[in-house]
């Protein structure tokens, strides 16, 4: 007989829910109609939730969290194979509200920006725990490349937000200028700062505590520091108003007559102030896209050697030269020929061992290689871009509605419209890869749809080449190789933007490069790309009213990318671990309720056996729980739904939430999965841990009442001759249950 069926007198159940929105007792509700319907809980079901108290780190207060309970009794009967009564008792470990959804418009769009930022933790995490040993350059790389957003980017746009909404004074307190009676502009900016450096001392005296996270710690770190210089600036601005630079300062932010605020002499200061700001956004911005780049060099060096490496780099180079120096079109076209044959030659020396298995190279590389903080990076940068710039342009078109009918006539609605071209210079850029993206998500998604019919009677769907191009977004190739190539061409942007603002401001009158040349092609390729901006502004500013208007849609469809970041967000930059002060001090407290819950239980029911049954994200907590190996020794079993235990944290992951401790400490494992899922798919841990479950397809949700879930447990839990060969351990290809 299965060890499953072994009849014992008390079962507890825990039930851990997944990623998203979910409400307390929805998850056990759901699990336990299902059990209801599918498996002839008889019933009467018991149920009451209970307050259970965490410990909160500095806080004399206990912090209460609810635990829904359902309690029966299930009799023994021929039909359930059970010779005594089962006392059965379940219960949900709820730790959704450690990530609650933001309430309002405004909320939703900081809640966003954070969502965005927290992608800096997963980098991290990929570069410290992935399988393969990533070295300490790339790592001080990708850690300074999100300090920048944390520090620097991110505050410098709070400070912005301060000093535009310290502006609105001119309309409504007291005038702007340097007349009698009036607030110089140079002033107000050294009492915005002002407020912002006590902000950040109040909040390091009084607010910070340990478990603080590290994005929280940097950007007030970096708005106290960047307040700082700003009130020395502008202190010194006031007190020497004919100092050197900034009369220069003030040469520079007008260059144009059609501008507005600079020629006022009351509103210099601002407009010069503002024209500094968008210029040090700007190179900011810059420096992270060369990081990126250098990591992206750094990276591709170490995968693909140095010949390789040379050859990606090096022959382009030589292309573009060979096409500057050529005399005419025939020698471009020789050139590149020549460059090209060379290109493949080197590639096939030692290597090329047919098309296919290029391709399977080539998937290996892009699809299934364990390193993707250049990805993540990558993606960090454009979504921020994208969206604060769609928040900037909501702002700005609440302020053209305060001036009323003309619009467009205050002094912040001036200043705005004088310096907000350069931040957004590179838009369409950002534009054009966000869209790419979409498309090539979309692509994949659309076929498994249309195809997952033939996926699910395929025995050996996850080593099929449909399974591999249009498989799981995360590990897609095409999406990965696509997030690789854009590096450059952000970087191909910014540097040519880079350029002509340098020209700009050093007063090099530029001109139209030779169409001729190759180089001159580039120049006019970036000044077409460039004309879009105004489309690309556009549509970020339909964004931002699609933000303000669908802000309950968004909060909600956020949980599930705001829920993977509060697991991995960390107190300190330094890697989390055995002798670190850097902590995971939410995933502390959820691992924490799983235990909470387990002894108040253990409490009211010595049980003999434990079950505990979880989904998506949930059966991260649950294996790492399990895993930790403190609870009392009696029969454990798990059963996980729609799990990325291997095909995200164990691929991406594997140093961090490696399987190895559960074995032995299971009586049997059970994973169910889907081959639509593109979250969770089968769990290979080894040693035949894992038994492997594939039913019919209908993506991730829906598991707790999908009836072809229960049909499979159903078989699997039947009673069995004891010499049954369980093939389906750790292997993806387990049976089809219709």
């Amino acid at each position: 007989m299965s060890v499953w069926i072994v009849v014992l007198e008390k079962t507890l159940i825990l039930i851990v829910h997944g990623i998203g929105e979910q409400a307390p007792g929805e998850t056990i509700d759901a699990l336990t109609g299902g059990a209801v319907q599918e498996l002839g809980l008889p019933g009467p079901i018991e149920g009451r939730t209970e307050m259970i108290a965490e410990q909160v780190e500095d806080s004399e207060q206990l912090n209460l969290f609810p635990c829904t309970i359902r309690r029966t009794v299930l009799a023994a009967s021929d039909r359930n194979k059970l010779s005594k009564d089962q006392e059965i008792m379940a219960a949900e470990v709820y730790w959704s509200d450690l990530s609650p959804a933001p309430r309002g418009a405004f909320g939703t769009a900081f809640d966003l920006l954070r969502t965005v930022l927290g992608l800096g933790y997963l980098a991290m995490d990929n570069a410290d725990d992935s399988a393969s040993a990533v070295d300490i350059w790339s790592r001080r790389g990708v850690y300074g490349f999100v300090w920048i957003f944390y520090a620097l980017i991110a505050p410098m746009n709070a400070l912005l937000l301060l000093a535009s909404l310290a502006l609105l004074v001119d309309n409504f307190v007291i005038r702007i200028g340097s007349g009698a009676g009036q607030l110089p502009g140079s002033l107000l900016i050294a009492c915005v700062a002002a407020t912002a450096l006590l902000a950040g001392l109040f909040w390091r005296a009084r607010i910070r505590r340990p478990s603080s996270s590290y994005m929280l710690r940097a950007f007030m770190a970096g708005l106290a520091g960047l307040a700082g210089l700003l009130i020395i600036a502008a202190l010194a601005a006031w007190m020497v108003p004919d100092a050197g630079w900034l009369n220069a300062m003030r040469l520079a932010s007008c260059p144009s007559v059609e501008m507005t605020a600079c020629w006022s002499r009351d509103h210099q200061d601002l407009a010069a102030f503002a024209w500094a700001a968008g210029l040090a956004m700007g190179l900011v911005w810059l420096g992270a896209v060369a990081l990126l780049l250098s990591l992206f060099t750094l990276s591709t060096l170490t995968d693909l050697g140095l010949r390789r490496t040379l050859l990606l780099f090096g022959l382009p180079a030589l292309v573009i030269l060979a096409a500057q120096l050529a005399p005419g079109g025939i020698w471009i076209g020789f050139a590149i020929m020549i460059a090209g044959a060379a290109l493949v030659l080197a590639l096939a020396w030692r290597s090329l061992t047919g098309l296919r298995g290029g391709l399977r190279r080539i998937t290996e590389f892009f699809g299934r290689r364990d390193r993707i903080f250049l990805s993540v990076c990558n993606a960090m940068l454009l979504f921020w871009m994208l969206i604060s710039a769609a928040l900037w342009s909501l702002f700005s078109g609440i302020v053209q509605k305060m001036d009323g009918p003309e619009g467009g006539q205050s002094l912040l609605s001036q200043i705005y419209r004088d310096y907000s071209q350069l931040p957004t210079s590179t838009m369409a850029y950002i534009l054009i890869a966000v869209a790419a993206l979409v498309i090539v998500g979309a692509v994949p998604v659309l076929i498994r749809q249309l195809r997952r019919d033939q996926l699910a009677q395929d025995p050996n769907t996850e080593l099929s080449g449909l399974d591999v191009w249009c498989g799981r977004l995360i590990l897609n190739p095409v999406m990965n190789l696509l997030l690789f190539l854009l590096i450059l061409w952000v970087a191909f942007g910014g540097a040519f933007q880079a350029a002509k603002t340098a020209m700009d401001l050093f007063g090099i009158t530029y001109y139209e490069w030779n169409t001729d040349t190759l180089i001159g092609k580039l120049s006019a390729f970036h000044d077409w790309i460039s004309h879009w901006n105004v489309f690309a502004v556009t549509v970020t500013a339909v964004l931002g009213i699609a933000i303000y208007r669908a802000a309950d849609f968004i909060a909600a469809a956020l949980g599930v990318a705001r829920d993977i970041s509060v697991y991995s967000t960390r107190t300190l930059a330094a890697k989390p671990g055995p002798g670190s002060a850097s902590r995971y001090a939410q995933r502390e407290r959820i691992l924490g309720r799983f235990r909470l819950v387990h002894d108040h239980l253990a409490r009211q029911m010595d049980y003999d056996r434990l079950i505990v049954v979880a989904h998506s994200q949930g059966t991260v907590v649950a294996a790492q729980s399990l895993a930790s190996n403190q609870m009392p020794e009696r029969p454990r079993f798990l059963l996980t739904m729609g799990s990325p235990l291997t095909h995200i944290y164990g691929q991406y992951f594997a140093r961090g939430f490696g399987l190895d401790p559960l074995a032995g400490r299971l009586a049997r494992w059970i994973n169910v999965y889907r081959c639509d899922d593109f979250v969770g798919t089968y769990v290979s841990a080894g040693n035949g841990l894992v038994e492997n479950l594939r039913v019919a397809p209908n993506g991730h949700t829906g598991y707790w009442t999908d009836r072809n879930v229960w049909s499979a447990l159903r078989r699997t839990l039947a009673p069995q001759p004891a010499d049954r060969d369980i093939n389906d351990r750790d292997s993806p290809a387990g049976p089809l249950v219709a």
